[in-house]
């Protein structure tokens, strides 16, 4: 019960969750195990699967999320009320939404949303499209109360047109009504409502427990809702949109720095398309080259840069600057010793995937040895990231590697959630691995 009640697994997006273990037990986040749910009708298998809740009360089906291992069963149910706030915009019962499955796993697998009428108006309006990556087929329509909604803001603009222009208009709304319901025009809307901030994620000095500095990282912050950062921040970075996300965020990071201390450094992530060009230059001099000491950057060995001989310009500039960068992700991707000599950088971070390593047989484990022996005999500041255990900070700490990020400390938080866990950390009274001898 503890488990499922826990926010990092439960939030306003499930309205249930429950477990029906092997031996016959469950619960549920209302308490008692739910067997009508755990019920799924869908092919055995460790990966999740969607299914349905069964038809009642003509109300509409929920959503189905389950996974089964080792004879334990896990399932959700989520909450469709987002596709209704959608739906609503720009007016009520407008529209109606069917989400049909076709993958041969999900087949007949069929999610109604919306004002369910308009389908049996004489002359409804209808959108199809189809997403082949999820084989999911959506039709979206509209009818009589999207068409007169579209007359009342001509009559309110004082547009008294024939007919034609109010098919037009209508139609103008259809296509605004799809564009606005797609991801893109999430994101951009988000964009013109600043709906884009940092959080932080301290990160410590194993020897002394001084938290040097933090990791700015990207969050949509939609209302009152989080969105996962997975969600979005691939397709944001595919659509050219994480350009103008980050040069938000750090507007925002520039006017925290104030509130932390300031011996504390904050870094912040870039892609290849800030230091190709001199975007990340120019907005610096806008703000009269803030707190070099204090601002500093991470490039991803993840994804390649294109123009290298653009970069290394750039870079050298802010580093004349005083600016620092950091090679995020070292040893995941494309070529990161030659960017470590090429772009002049003496600052790596060790990705999680080989700290998972410490502790373990996996063959990884001597990349991350070797990686650990190139950045000390290189004189290089070496950060290892997603540290989630004492054993790992030790290992660490033994082999040279003393600046520590991830959930052994804390996680990321915004900056009001920063500064009560700052306080607390100061007194002594956060959870944290003993420092290391």
């Amino acid at each position: 019960m503890a488990l499922l009640r826990s926010p990092q697994y439960y939030n306003r997006h499930i309205r249930l969750a429950g477990l029906q273990l092997a031996n016959g037990s469950g619960c549920s986040t209302l308490g008692p195990a739910q067997p009508q749910l755990a019920d799924a009708g869908m092919p055995v298998s460790p990966d999740f699967h969607l299914s349905s809740t069964a038809p009642m009360f003509d109300t509409e089906r929920e959503t189905l999320v389950y996974a089964r291992r080792n004879g334990n069963l896990a399932y959700w149910v989520l909450d469709s009320s987002w596709s209704h706030e959608l739906l609503r915009t720009p007016c009520n019962d407008c529209f109606y939404l069917e989400f049909n499955h076709k993958h041969p796993a999900q087949f007949g697998l069929f999610f109604p949303r919306g004002n369910k009428h308009i389908r049996e108006e004489a002359q409804p309006m209808r959108l199809l499209s189809f997403d082949p990556q999820h084989q999911v087929e959506q039709t979206l329509w509209a009818g009589e109360a999207l068409k007169r909604y579209a007359r009342s803001q001509i009559h309110r603009d004082g547009l008294w047109s024939a007919g034609a222009l109010g098919a037009l208009l209508a139609a103008l709304y259809w296509g605004l009504r799809n564009y606005r319901s797609s991801l893109k025009g999430l994101l951009q809307r988000g964009l013109a409502r600043r709906e884009f901030i940092p959080f932080y994620q301290p990160i410590v000095d194993s020897r002394n427990r001084r938290v040097v500095g933090f990791e700015a990282l990207l969050r949509w912050q939609r209302g009152r809702d989080l969105v996962s950062p997975g969600t979005f921040i691939a397709y944001a970075e595919e659509q050219g949109l994480i350009l103008p996300m980050t040069d938000q965020l750090l507007e925002r990071i520039l006017a925290d720095l104030p509130v932390l201390a300031p011996h504390q450094w904050v870094s912040v992530n870039l892609v290849a398309g800030h230091i190709e060009q001199p975007r990340l230059r120019t907005q610096l001099q806008r703000h009269g080259w803030p707190s070099p000491a204090r601002l500093t950057f991470e490039l991803t060995e993840r994804d390649p840069i294109k123009h290298i001989q653009g970069a290394m310009a750039e870079i050298a500039a802010l580093q004349e600057r005083g600016y620092h960068f950091k090679l995020d992700d070292f040893g995941t991707g494309y070529g990161g010793f030659a960017y470590l000599q090429r772009l002049g950088i003496r600052q790596i971070k060790i990705d999680k995937m080989f700290v998972d390593t410490i502790g373990t047989d996996d063959l990884k484990r001597s990349v991350l040895d070797a990686t650990i022996a190139f950045g000390l005999k290189s004189g290089m500041e070496m950060i290892a990231e997603g540290v989630e255990t004492r054993e790992q900070v030790e290992y660490l700490h033994r082999h040279g590697v003393h600046l520590i990020q991830g959930y052994v400390y804390a996680k990321p938080m915004p900056l009001s959630k920063l500064k009560i866990w700052l306080m607390a950390w100061q007194e002594g009274e956060t959870t944290s691995p003993s420092d290391p001898h």
